[in-house]
């Protein structure tokens, strides 16, 4: 992990963790090395920040590209590992990226659902994801996240104190698809999400 990406999630913790009171369970479950596809559910612009503190790995994100404008804090995401998206249109170029990097051994978090929740249950989630998941072809780690809806819902501005927590499953791979379409894409991100959706049970929510 470099200082700098150390430093920044070291002092988050600090912050958000003496605000919020934070848990994880299944730290157990992360590789240490190698490619990783981290999924998680998405239910606040929180999200980002509480699994980077939450996974002992450093982390690379997908951030919209509008954020990398000069004269925002691009400069502060970019050094951060975030990876620009184009959310208004397809954007295959951004997708080849995510796969990029996790063929060359980074852990990269990307949100199947594809946007926040607006009443904090799971979405469906988006066949860019299964398409992300299949070409990667490495393990997938999936994410459960508690509480950050309630800390700052969507259409929110205000941060609201409720106690958060992450739960990881164990990693799992999914079988290469000789038919590379919509469909099958499709059957990927909801196994993704089937999978998300099962940790609410591991800790007892």
């Amino acid at each position: 992990m470099r200082v700098w990406y150390s430093l920044c999630r070291g002092t988050t913790r600090a912050i958000m963790g003496g605000f919020f009171g934070l848990s994880v369970s299944g730290e157990q479950n992360v590789p240490e090395t190698g490619g990783l596809l981290i999924v998680a559910n998405h239910l606040s612009f929180l999200d980002p920040p509480v699994v980077a503190i939450a996974l002992a790995r450093e982390i690379h994100f997908l951030a919209r590209k509008t954020l990398f404008k000069p004269g925002g804090f691009g400069w502060l995401i970019s050094s951060l590992n975030s990876i620009p998206i184009d959310q208004e249109n397809p954007d295959m170029n951004g997708l080849r990226l995510v796969i990029k990097r996790c063929q060359e051994g980074h852990a990269v978090l990307i949100f199947p659902e594809s946007t926040r929740s607006h009443d904090g249950f799971l979405q469906p989630g988006h066949p860019g994801a299964g398409l992300v998941a299949i070409k990667a072809g490495v393990p997938i780690l999936p994410v459960r996240i508690f509480g950050t809806y309630e800390a700052l819902p969507r259409n929110h501005k205000g941060l609201r104190f409720h106690p958060l927590h992450v739960s990881i499953g164990p990693t799992f791979k999914l079988e290469p698809s000789a038919k590379g379409d919509k469909t099958a894409y499709q059957r990927a991100v909801d196994e993704i999400m089937r999978r998300i959706g099962n940790l609410e049970l591991e800790i007892g929510n």
